[in-house]
């Protein structure tokens, strides 16, 4: 292909078809399967606490599937590639080792509101109830921006791809139709549809990831024959701070520095992100720690294999005539937007995989996208609406303002993005950016529920000051190492990474010392005893429905899930007489909206398994497994078949874990929804 030739991989056809198709296809299942669960299961989604929180009762498969969908995202795996593709194989390990620690704390963050605050929304609950207005106003504004950023950064990322692949398809065409479908069954079924599609979006992701991995390896020989390419190409361009210029060694200084960049401003994006949170309150409390430390550990698959094979193929076909921009390389902005994947896909196995890749990186946007939308609708629905606007709110102006906030974030989100597009920000600069402005809030929140001796001026002084300092840092040492500060000099890796860190640690440090010059000590019983669940406001009709939907359920003994299996269902199943009762009723020493709670002992039991394995897997992703390899060395044949073979292994391991799981552990409320749809429906007509 000429040099002045663009680039079409697919035609403009393809992208609609995804778009429009695939994403009105997947709106119009995920409404229809809300609606079986209502009908069926009184799964109520005009209900605030189904909505927002899936009524705490989501199993253990079916929350590590939605933590390992939530942390899929479209630019996961075009950025992964991309920095194979800049610094080598170690790049793919360094991803991977940013993506698992953040898990692993919120499983303990997790169960540390298990135990001091069961019945919260949102994060910001325990703000505000714990040190007041004003920090509930500077942490809701950390949150928010946490969100429009994360947000906007996954959209812009998956537009530029999509329009790529999809013939030119126009950047704001690619941007709305991403996130229409999305609207309408995120605002329809709430957080247990955003749970039910992120299952879904992980099967299908996890199925066309083995196969692209696996075929992609197959056709460039095998790992014989990739080993001897990529140790070949050792040399053949510069690639500053790499032993020996090799893409094959465990000396690069470019990988880990990405790495620690993505990591720092990976725990901005689930710590400060309250999707992460209401994940944890959704799950049951049995399911929480075992549901995050198996998304943590399984998470590494989605760029273990694909970033040393794809990746790997994508720096020694460029020079190939099957290569989409042969015969000129890639551009910088090709390079930095993520598009190494798409075109290393296209130069060993076609149209059909691009095609497959369209659809995984939609899907994972998507998946996000949902989350991010019920997580910022019930912000704006429990902490401004419930808080400062209507304080004796109900259930059924509580939806409507979940429903509204659902629209304008989307809405919101899509045009902050469609912006960063036309003033030419690309996907490494702007995931280069947005730690400074995500992790300060990180350590103080996390104290907030780990901490009782953190006071208020800890809390709130210490987040401006990672504010404040990270950007004097990451300016300063933009101007220090190029002698001026533009766009270009601000995307260095250096100054991106120091401003990160300070914006990251500082506000820890300042919060432990200023918590220790002012002791205080927090009683967690204010927030054990705060009355936060909705009273439902059942209507008539809705009364009505209800009464039919127990008519179904007992109308046949044969078809009734027994109590004892309910909570070995993935989608569990309350048909407890009491659910429309009023929260007065539901709230109770042993359950909470109907659900069986953990004793003191058991809940301070996972805390100190969920520490441990927060710290064990720190200690193996970046110190035990990492480090021996930084010296001079390039892998030996023998690391690099292991590296990958492992890496292909623990890909599958997860699609049976977390792809086939949940319809294993969840057979019989599947097989009871489609024998009552098979009766009312299909056998009817």
């Amino acid at each position: 292909m000429a040099s002045d030739t663009a680039v079409q991989l697919l035609n403009q056809a393809s992208g609609y078809g995804v778009l429009v198709g695939v994403g009105g296809g997947f709106a119009l299942g995920m409404i229809l399967v809300t609606f079986f669960l209502r009908k069926y299961l009184r799964e109520d989604n005009t209900s605030t606490e189904t909505f927002s929180v899936a009524n705490r009762s989501v199993g253990t498969l079916l929350s590590a599937s939605a933590v390992y969908s939530s942390w899929s995202w479209a630019t996961e795996l075009l950025w992964c590639t991309t920095m194979v593709y800049n610094y080598g194989i170690q790049s793919s390990y360094y991803y991977m080792s940013g993506l698992a620690v953040q898990i692993a704390v919120m499983a303990m963050v997790g169960i540390h509101a298990k135990k001091k605050i069961p019945k919260a929304h949102t994060s910001l609950e325990i703000i505000e109830l714990r040190y007041g207005k004003a920090a509930h106003i500077l942490y809701m504004f950390l949150c928010l921006t946490n969100n429009l950023l994360s947000c906007s950064s996954m959209i812009l990322g998956a537009a530029g791809a999509i329009s790529i692949i999809a013939g030119n398809l126009h950047i704001v065409a690619a941007t709305i139709l991403t996130i229409f479908s999305v609207l309408c069954y995120s605002i329809y079924g709430g957080l247990k549809a955003t749970f039910l599609t992120d299952f879904a979006h992980t099967l299908i992701l996890l199925i066309v990831l083995c196969y692209l991995n696996t075929a992609v390896l197959t056709n460039v020989g095998g790992l014989d024959a990739l080993y001897d390419a990529l140790a070949n190409f050792g040399g053949t361009r510069e690639i500053p701070g790499n032993y020996e210029n090799s893409v094959i060694t465990g000396k690069s200084q470019g990988a880990i520095l990405f790495g620690l960049i993505l990591t720092a401003g990976n725990f901005g994006l689930s710590v400060m992100d309250s999707s992460f949170w209401q994940k944890t309150f959704s799950a049951s409390p049995r399911a929480t720690v075992p549901a995050y430390l198996t998304a943590s550990a399984l998470i590494a698959s989605n760029v273990w294999p694909l970033g040393a094979i794809i990746g790997g193929a994508a720096i020694v076909l460029e020079s190939s005539p099957k290569f989409p921009t042969y015969p000129r390389k890639m551009t910088q902005y090709e390079v930095d937007s993520g598009f190494a994947l798409p075109y290393a896909l296209m130069a060993t196995l076609g149209k059909g995989a691009v095609g497959g890749l369209l659809l995984i990186v939609y899907l994972a946007v998507t998946s996000t996208v949902s989350a991010q939308m019920v997580s910022v609708s019930s912000i704006l629905t429990f902490d401004i609406y419930k808080k400062y606007i209507n304080t004796d709110a109900h259930n059924k102006s509580l939806i409507l303002v979940s429903h509204i906030g659902c629209i304008i974030f989307t809405f919101g989100a899509a045009g902050f993005s469609i912006m960063l597009h036309y003033v030419g920000v690309n996907m490494t600069w702007f995931g280069y950016f947005y730690p400074l402005i995500i992790c300060p809030g990180v350590i103080p929140l996390i104290l907030s529920i780990t901490w009782n001796r953190q006071n208020w001026y800890a809390a709130f002084i210490s987040p401006i000051l990672g504010i404040v300092f990270g950007f004097i840092v990451w300016t300063t040492t933009a101007y220090k190492l190029d002698g001026a500060v533009n766009i270009t000099t601000l995307g260095g890796q250096l100054p991106a990474l120091y401003g990160a860190l300070t914006a990251l640690f500082l506000p820890g440090i300042a919060s432990v010392v200023i918590s220790l010059v002012y002791p205080q000590k927090f009683d967690w019983q204010v927030l054990q005893q705060a009355h936060l669940l909705v009273d439902e406001d059942v209507s008539s009709e809705n009364s009505d429905d209800v009464n039919e939907k127990d008519e179904i359920i007992n109308s046949d003994k044969g078809d009734t899930i027994e109590g004892d299996d309910r909570g070995k269902n993935e989608i569990e199943v309350n048909v407890d007489s009491d659910q429309a009762s009023s929260s007065n009723n539901l709230e109770s020493q042993n359950t909470i909206a109907g659900v069986k709670q953990l004793t003191q002992k058991q809940l301070d039991f996972w805390i100190k398994i969920a520490t441990g394995a927060a710290i064990f897997i720190l200690l193996i992703t970046w110190v035990l497994w990492p480090l021996p390899l930084y010296r001079d060395w390039i892998f030996s044949r023998a690391y690099f078949k292991g590296y990958i073979t492992v890496g292909l292994i623990w890909l599958y391991a997860t699609l049976l874990i977390i792809g086939i799981g949940p319809l294993i552990s969840g057979r019989h409320t599947i097989a009871w929804i489609a024998k009552n749809v098979y009766r009312d429906y299909i056998k009817r007509w």
